[in-house]
């Protein structure tokens, strides 16, 4: 491949609302046909570039962080060079060769705020955050977090435009095979989520959620005494 922001997605033949199992999916069926110990030598460098897409994109802080690159770069439909550089974003070195490709790992967060973050489901079941009807997100913080500050990083599902059809999927209208006639789709996102040093308990954190989705997550912090 020439040099460039790759399109993950289309290394593994995905759409871009790809879910988890979707993503496993077509990993596995093309390292099959792509390992080298049964289609030869040649076949390596077509393999790692589907391991390494693969890599990324199963990753979900990883995969939000490229997703948001290529919103900010433009690249939905086409490819753009950055001389060689890396691209840095969301916790994530992104560095392209004149040579090829690679995707590097998600670098860790170094103030992640690990009992903070996971999934909202889980962190709701442990009383640690709630839901709004509005689709706002209320954590609670404990003070000495509060103080310290950091990060938190929560995997959540929203509701996006269909990225295949643009969302004029409708029914007994245009049909779409990623949404059937629904015009959206449901879509994991993680929630990078600051939280200052010494907030006060009340403030709010406007969040962005997802390539597809215009409405952002408001995250309201409770700090507990």
């Amino acid at each position: 491949m020439s040099a460039g922001f790759v399109d993950l997605y289309a290394v593994l033949g995905v759409a871009r609302a790809a879910t988890a199992a979707d993503l496993r999916g077509a990993y596995r069926r093309l390292a099959l046909a792509h390992h080298p110990d049964r289609a030869g030598s040649a076949s390596a460098p077509r393999f790692a570039e589907i391991a390494d897409a693969y890599r990324v994109l199963s990753n979900p802080v990883a995969r939000a962080a490229y997703d948001e690159a290529l919103a900010a770069r433009g690249a939905w439909g086409r490819r753009t060079g950055d001389g060689g550089g890396g691209v840095h974003a969301g916790g994530v070195d992104w560095r392209v060769g004149t040579n090829g490709w690679q995707a590097s790992r998600a670098a860790p967060i170094p103030d992640l705020i690990a009992r903070l973050s996971g999934s909202l489901d889980d962190l709701v079941a442990r009383g640690v955050a709630k839901l709004g009807s509005d689709g706002s997100i209320d954590l609670t913080v404990s003070a000495a977090e509060a103080r310290a500050g950091g990060t938190v990083t929560i995997q959540m599902s929203v509701e996006v435009t269909c990225s295949s059809c643009g969302g004029v999927a409708r029914p007994r209208g245009v049909w779409c095979r990623i949404c059937d006639y629904r015009g959206h789709v449901s879509e994991v996102v993680t929630l990078v989520i600051p939280i200052a040093k010494a907030v006060r308990s009340g403030s709010r954190v406007e969040v962005a959620a997802g390539r597809s989705r215009r409405t952002p997550v408001w995250v309201r912090l409770e700090v507990s005494p």
